[in-house]
């Protein structure tokens, strides 16, 4: 049974840019290539099995490699890493065809690309994906990870923030 709705898109848009959210990087490499994306959406699904939930436009040209190659990372970004993130949303001209340029990068076991200095790092394979809306839902089962000991970089407001200890 459909409801109707009395929320336009434009509404929920800015109800929504008032929360806090991490930022996150995507990245995939293997057979359909290499590439990468900022993502707001990402989150921890489950512990048993040990899995991340993200959320990727149906549009992004990075959707078709990261689940032609099955593999991706999910890089929760630090303090100090929005160069990064403004790179990976195609915000900065000159690295739109060379994201990878920016940041260092690593493997750990499924061969996708692992951003250094992250305060985590899941490497996953797809497990399950669906589509909802504008978007494809993606499972990852994390099948290893990498912590670090910085602070987590937060997007509000359309601005980037730094949590504050109170």
């Amino acid at each position: 049974m459909m409801m109707d709705t009395f929320v336009d898109a434009e509404q929920f848009r800015a109800a929504m840019r008032r929360t806090a959210s991490s930022v996150g990087v995507l990245a995939t490499d293997g057979a359909f290539g290499r590439a990468g994306l900022t993502v707001s959406s990402l989150s921890s699904l489950s512990a048993e099995p040990p899995s991340v939930l993200c959320c990727v436009h149906r549009q992004s040209r990075a959707l078709e490699v990261l689940l032609g190659n099955g593999v991706f990372t999910a890089n929760f970004l630090a303090t100090g890493q929005s160069k990064v993130a403004d790179v990976f949303a195609g915000f900065v001209a000159e690295h739109r065809e060379n994201r990878f340029a920016v940041g260092e990068w690593k493997t750990l076991f499924t061969g996708a690309p692992a951003l250094s200095g992250t305060i985590c790092s899941f490497d996953c394979r797809v497990a399950a994906t669906f589509e909802f809306g504008t978007h494809r839902i993606i499972a990852g089962e994390v099948m290893a990870l990498e912590t670090g000991s910085d602070s987590p970089l937060v997007y509000s407001d359309r601005a980037y923030k730094q949590l504050v200890a109170g």
